[in-house]
């Protein structure tokens, strides 16, 4: 079918098209007419980067990214904001929406939630992509509650957002106040035996084993020396009974000198004197006097050599006794030393889990307590002036267009199923023969035409 074949089917059922097209027009007009009025409010809330947090000091992200954004609307979108929304502006207590809950749901569950559910489908959030600004859109029929409820459900998500953001902080507060009281109790028993450990065995500081070591090196120096003394008497001793020390004797060989000096006199004497001469028998009794003598301080020598070397080797096993006592006290005081050093660790460690216990503890009951979030409300939603559906005018305009088109179709469908002559392409298209020519114009010429020479086929056109 060629345009101006269209054009004549069109022209023919005219009727039809504008019944069609004001039929549709009409019916929009109507409809926008009776339909309700929609009224829309919007309220908008940025979402802060996170960024450093003052409580610990670590940095944040710095930026939001769209799938965090798109929590956010969701949980914007959810029943436990719009529940406290609806109970923020009390519209349980409305009611036509109490009649409605009790019809629906018998009086059972949350009112708030139920009527939450009910108001779900009239919002919408949409988060942006290029900024932080989430847009809460409500639609009511009452300009006022939409206004109304698009700021209440900004002001819930602020609340619950904090919520979000207090309530792990707080659950972990208790935790820590529950893990600090065991760990407080196992710090108090560790020092308690570290306390007891040290009254038992006199342990202050290192104090008393440094002193004890002291003493030890010096016992072990003292040992030392009297250990060679003693080799040394013994020695002396050993080597012909201490003749050495009766020829180092000064009083020892004074007489020695005294004895040979008289007994080269008694030798002289005796050489013009005879032994009954009383000078002779005077040297002689000086000489056996000063042997006399000599033999009793050698012997004397001799033993004061012996007594010094038992005294020595006396001394030195009284040192080494000593010594022994004091290297066991010593291994005792190091092994307790050792023990108290366990007892100091458990301490030390029961102390540190305490106090990083206690740090934590500190900071999640300061974030507990926390007021501040990452939301702010951008921008209050304000009661529409004007009704955001219908819209007359556009759907008028749609309804023009819809109908045209619709009325086109139908009187095409409507030529399709009943074909009339309407041209010269018409009957040459129903006679299947080429025109040869065309006498007059216009619809009349053509069937006059047809009536001549076809006359059935008149009829039919």
């Amino acid at each position: 079918m060629g345009f101006s074949q269209l054009l004549a089917v069109l022209q023919a059922r005219r009727r039809s098209l504008y019944l069609v097209w004001g039929g549709v027009v009409l019916l929009a007009l109507l409809v926008s007419l009776i339909l309700p009025r929609q009224y829309t409010a919007t309220a908008d809330v940025v979402v802060e980067a996170r960024g450093t947090d003052p409580l610990v000091g670590h940095p944040g992200s710095g930026a939001t990214t769209p799938g965090f954004l798109a929590t956010q609307a969701d949980i914007i979108a959810s029943d436990r904001v719009g529940a406290r929304a609806v109970a923020a502006l009390k519209v349980a207590t409305q009611p036509r929406w109490t009649e409605r809950w009790q019809k629906a749901s018998g009086g059972q569950g949350d009112v708030d939630r139920w009527i939450a559910g009910r108001l779900k489908k009239g919002v919408k959030v949409s988060p942006s992509h290029e900024s932080n600004v989430l847009t809460i859109t409500v639609t009511a029929e009452d300009p006022k509650f939409a206004a109304d409820y698009a700021n209440a459900l900004a002001r819930a998500y602020i609340e619950i957002d904090l919520e979000l953001k207090v309530e792990p902080a707080r659950q972990s507060a208790l935790w820590f106040d529950e893990h600090t009281k065991s760990l407080r109790a196992n710090l108090e028993q560790a020092q308690v035996r570290l306390s007891e450990f040290q009254s038992a065995h006199g342990l202050v500081g290192d104090e008393k084993l440094d002193l004890e070591t002291a003493r030890l090196t010096e016992l072990s120096t003292q040992f030392t020396a009297a250990q060679g003394l003693s080799t040394e008497t013994s020695s002396r001793q050993r080597q012909g009974g201490g003749m050495n020390e009766v020829a180092s004797n000064p009083l020892i060989q004074a007489l020695k000198v005294d004895l040979a000096r008289q007994e080269a006199k008694l030798i002289e004497l005796s050489g013009y004197l005879g032994e009954n001469h009383p000078q002779y028998q005077r040297v002689k009794g000086e000489v056996e006097s000063l042997r006399g003598r000599l033999r009793v301080e050698s012997g004397q020598v001799a033993a004061v050599v012996g007594t010094n070397s038992r005294i020595n080797q006396a001394r030195e096993g009284d040192i080494k006794s000593r010594l022994e006592t004091q290297k066991q006290r010593v291994l005792a005081l190091k092994q307790q030393r050792d023990e108290m050093g366990v007892l100091q660790r458990e301490v030390d460690s029961a102390q540190k889990a305490y106090d990083l216990v206690m740090a934590r503890l500190t900071q999640t009951s300061l974030e507990s307590k926390s007021r501040q979030g990452n939301v702010a409300l951008l921008s209050s939603a304000v009661a529409p002036t004007e009704a955001a559906s219908p819209k007359l005018m556009l759907n008028v305009g749609l309804a023009v267009f819809i109908g045209g088109l619709l009325g086109m179709a139908v009187v095409i469908v409507r030529e399709l199923l009943d074909r009339r002559i309407r041209g010269a392409g018409d009957l040459s298209d129903a006679l299947g023969a080429p025109l040869l020519v065309e006498i007059g114009s216009g619809p009349r010429a053509a069937a006059g035409l047809l009536a001549r020479f076809f006359p059935a086929a008149a009829r039919r056109a």
